[in-house]
């Protein structure tokens, strides 16, 4: 399967459902290429807080893909909130086009909270082997620099990471609460200061 070429299995792959897709990334790497290109795209968005703001507004106002109560779409970001190490893998993923190096372990300055309860397992980590080493370790506080947009804050991907968890406690299709859903709970968070 791997040695199609990606059209043919992007081809494929849109007559799967939704639902399916976790799944099909784990089917082969084939198929967690096409599939994660479209989240990766969809997470590069976040970083506008206009069009994060819209996205969710938008799933959110679809009652069919609804759970019974969300989160509003206007909610306000908690201010402590620690970028979690899991998000800077995916948003660098979703910015470079490339893993981050695992010669460069992720992390926050002050504070990072690893994937808590499998919290980002909806879509985003992947390994290249492809990625070079990088100059320094990638943070929250210099992960702009590190991208090169030099302009991203921390505050600007802990808004980005708040929005995304968000948008997938939306469209979260499992059972019990989304496991995104641990930025909105100060208890989950503070202790992995």
């Amino acid at each position: 399967m791997d040695s199609l070429p990606f059209e043919l299995v992007s081809q494929i792959l849109t007559h799967l459902p939704p639902a399916d897709y976790k799944s099909a990334r784990l089917t082969c790497h084939a198929f967690n290429d096409v599939l994660a290109k479209s989240t990766f795209s969809t997470l590069a968005t976040f970083i506008d807080p206009i069009t994060a703001k819209s996205t969710i507004e938008r799933i959110a106002s679809d009652l069919t893909r609804r759970p019974k109560a969300i989160w509003s779409p206007g909610c306000s970001v908690p201010k402590d909130l620690p970028v979690a190490e899991s998000f800077l893998f995916a948003m660098h993923r979703a910015l470079r086009g490339t893993a981050c190096p695992s010669t460069s372990p992720c992390s926050s300055r002050a504070s990072s909270v690893s994937s808590v309860n499998g919290a980002w397992s909806d879509s985003e980590d992947s390994e290249d082997s492809d990625a070079g080493p990088m100059e320094e370790d990638l943070a929250a506080w210099n992960f702009g620099r590190t991208v090169g947009i030099d302009d991203l804050t921390e505050e600007m991907l802990r808004q980005a990471m708040f929005r995304w968890a968000l948008y997938l406690s939306y469209v979260y299709t499992g059972k019990g609460e989304a496991p995104q859903l641990w930025v909105m709970n100060s208890k989950k968070w503070a202790l992995h200061r």
